[in-house]
């Protein structure tokens, strides 16, 4: 039987997902960890020629804490080590399809090869984790019955919000900063961003997708659009940059129904009221009409609610406030450090 040390010690095994684990982890949680005792680190797993020995070496009686993804060589290293172990958690944000399997005998995309292998190891992954750490309802409902311990983590407030002055001026931005994940999502409102520009001459659309801007959103009148950005860059960003209104739309044939509800955050973070699609993550957070506006699919309710957010200047920004307080209720990143702290040890979960 191993050894373990009695100091706390967490790795990181970082793939391809290191926003995750900041917003998450390193962010709320890192620096008092490590303030308190616990050994804290990240182990880029990608940037380092694998030797099982050597890693082995350096993962021996650490908790472990593995973000959406994993190689395949790390995940039949821990395989065959799992006592060697402490606790290891598993931080999911997304559940791979297995759907492409059988089609693959036939003629599937490589991206339909890639999304089904994701899903085997993902799988294996949950064999693997004492505890599986899910970021919205959604997720947690998903995967209650397929593990013994599903845990829901929602996300912190990472950075300082700001006073709202800029609801003050004359002119104001509505923004869409979602990722092109995003893309057809936004594409919907094409249509409703276009007619609000045409009828308001004291607003500006920003959208954060460059060079992919689809051709339906690049007539939209006083359109400002800039190229995706880092994970550290737009955090930079979302603390410089002021909006009035942000957008979160979340259509019904969406690829993002596992999302938290982190849109929410940024938003506010921006100093903006934010529209939201009336179904999970937001309809049980948003409190319609008091801290952002909540609507169907249908793109007339989209043009209803920008034309009171920007025809009530006085009403979106009591909103903006009540917002903020919400995120700094909701956000809290003690919530998060208490989290890791309870688990900040090299006891195994089951």
């Amino acid at each position: 039987m191993t050894a373990f040390p009695t100091t706390p010690r967490w790795i990181v095994l970082s793939d391809e997902a290191q926003a995750l684990e900041d917003i998450y982890f390193f962010l709320p949680a890192m620096a008092a960890l490590r303030k308190e005792g616990t050994r804290v680190e990240r182990f880029e797993t990608r940037r380092w020629k694998f030797s099982p020995k050597l890693a082995q070496a350096r993962l021996t009686g650490a908790c472990l804490l593995i973000a959406r993804s994993l190689g395949r060589e790390w995940i039949e290293m821990l395989e065959t080590h799992r006592e060697q172990h402490g606790r290891i958690c598993y931080l999911v944000d997304h559940l791979y399809s297995p759907e492409p399997l059988a089609a693959e005998q036939d003629t599937s995309t490589p991206e339909a090869g890639s999304e089904s292998e994701a899903a085997q190891l993902q799988q294996r992954l949950f064999v693997l984790a004492d505890e599986i750490v899910v970021v919205s309802e959604q997720l947690e409902a998903a995967l209650a019955s397929l593990h013994p311990k599903v845990s829901l983590l929602t996300p912190p407030l990472t950075g300082k919000l700001p006073d709202l002055h800029h609801l003050e001026q004359s002119d104001w931005c509505i923004g869409f900063h979602g990722t092109l994940a995003h893309r057809e999502d936004i594409l919907t409102l094409a249509p409703v961003l276009r007619d609000i520009q045409t009828r308001h001459s004291d607003s500006e659309v920003e959208l954060m997708m460059g060079r992919h801007l689809p051709l339906a959103l690049s007539d939209i009148p006083r359109l400002k659009t800039m190229e995706a950005v880092s994970w550290e860059a737009f955090q930079d960003y979302c603390s410089r940059r002021r909006i009035a209104i942000g957008l979160a739309p979340l259509m019904e044939n969406s690829d993002n129904h596992a999302a938290s509800w982190l849109r929410f955050l940024d938003i506010t973070r921006m100093g903006g009221v934010g529209i939201y699609s009336r179904r999970a993550p937001y309809v049980d957070l948003i409190e319609d009409g008091v801290d952002g506006l909540l609507v169907g699919d249908d793109p007339a309710e989209w043009t209803a609610a920008l034309e009171r957010l920007l025809g009530d200047r006085d009403a979106t920004r009591a909103m903006a406030h009540n917002a903020q307080h919400k995120a700094h209720e909701v956000g809290d990143p003690l919530r998060v450090l208490d989290f890791w702290r309870a688990r900040s040890t090299v006891a195994r979960a089951r």
